[in-house]
């Protein structure tokens, strides 16, 4: 019994990524390209965070806080990076990296395969594991 709740978890599962993995092509699909610049870090608990200043293509600034930190510092002042932006929405801005894009997509994909590939296996082969009763009639 329990190898159904397993399927119908993982089938969700891939249901969520499939979703997010659609917004996130979305947003690629519909944003610009634009460079941003480390201007300062913020120490959080001992370790360091960047925050880039992102200028627009309409000349617009944003402030995006990273939202990594490490110790030592990963970023120093004045390194660039490259963002992505929808400009229906300047405050949507994402670093342009395959994790910060796509992590969970990936992250439900991940738990969703093997709850699938366990549930849907014991719920196919488990006929198959039933000998047939022969009565003595």
């Amino acid at each position: 019994m329990l190898y159904k709740l397993y399927l119908l978890a993982g089938l969700i599962l891939l249901a969520v990524s499939l979703y997010q993995l659609k917004q996130s092509v979305d947003f690629i699909s519909g944003s610009k390209r634009v460079i941003g610049t480390v201007t300062s870090l913020e120490e959080i608990d001992g370790a360091y965070s960047p925050v880039f200043t992102v200028t627009t293509k309409e000349n617009g600034e944003i402030i995006y806080h990273h939202a990594s930190a490490s110790s030592p510092a990963g970023w120093s002042v004045g390194e660039e990076a490259i963002f992505l932006y929808n400009p229906e929405n300047p405050g949507s801005v994402r670093l342009m990296s395959y994790f910060w894009l796509f992590s969970w997509a990936i992250f439900f994909m991940g738990i969703a395969i093997p709850l699938i590939i366990m549930g849907g296996g014991y719920y196919f082969l488990n006929p198959l594991t039933r000998w047939p009763v022969k009565s003595n009639t």
